[in-house]
């Protein structure tokens, strides 16, 4: 069913994306390079923090993506970089998710695929992960270099309902109160890959679940 389906893939986009966004910190230069480890994800090179309540946010913004997923209602994962002292945003990462439930909702019964129903699809899957996480680990070769120092971050998740609650920690926020750039934003693509039914990632049939996840950088 379709909601099987985004509970699978959910348990996996957050499997990858924790990672992703420590090694993210790491490249960017948000933390000292000291305060991480290495570490291997799907064969490749990524870092993680030695912080633990660093980590902690990081998880817990990670089932925030699990659940927001099952319901079907998750757009973006936003990873912003932003000023300590003002809060402006300088730099962000964007995970824009474009679901294809072939029967049009979250919780309908119709044929779609399961993420993880054949071994082949897992293999396709880690696949899929494992080329966005090598175009992180060469985003500094994508991007101008950031010099500051002074920087901290934050996760924003973007839904197309808000009517749902997750958590007391989670915090409506108005997409326009992150357009604090002075300059218009520049988009730098990083890395785009589908997903969807078991043996098609590539080109899932018309009554299969798919989705279609993209990464790219955004100044400000």
């Amino acid at each position: 069913t379709a909601q099987n389906f985004l509970r699978e893939f959910g348990d996996f986009f957050a499997e990858f994306l924790e990672p992703a966004i420590h090694t993210l910190l790491y490249y960017r230069g948000v933390y000292p390079a000291e305060m991480f480890e290495r570490r291997r994800k799907y064969n490749v090179p990524v870092r993680q923090s030695r912080h633990k309540d660093l980590n902690n946010y990081i998880a817990g913004a990670i089932e925030g993506v699990k659940v927001w997923m099952e319901k079907g209602v998750l757009e973006k994962v936003v990873l912003s970089i932003e000023e300590q002292n003002t809060g402006r945003c300088i730099e962000r990462f964007v995970w824009e998710v474009d679901l294809d439930l072939a029967h049009g909702g979250p919780r309908d019964s119709g044929p779609c695929a399961q993420v993880q129903t054949e071994a082949g699809n897992v293999s396709e899957l880690e696949d899929a992960m494992r080329q966005m996480l090598l175009k992180i680990s060469v985003v500094d070769s994508m991007l101008p270099p950031q010099p500051r120092k002074d920087l901290t971050f934050n996760v924003y998740l973007h839904t197309s309902e808000n009517r749902y609650s997750v958590a007391d920690d989670w915090e409506v926020v108005d997409e326009r109160q992150q357009q604090r750039a002075a300059d218009p934003p520049s988009i730098v693509p990083i890395k785009s890959v589908r997903v969807g039914r078991p043996g098609h990632v590539a080109a899932p049939s018309r009554d299969a679940c798919s989705a279609v996840v993209q990464l790219y950088a955004r100044a400000g």
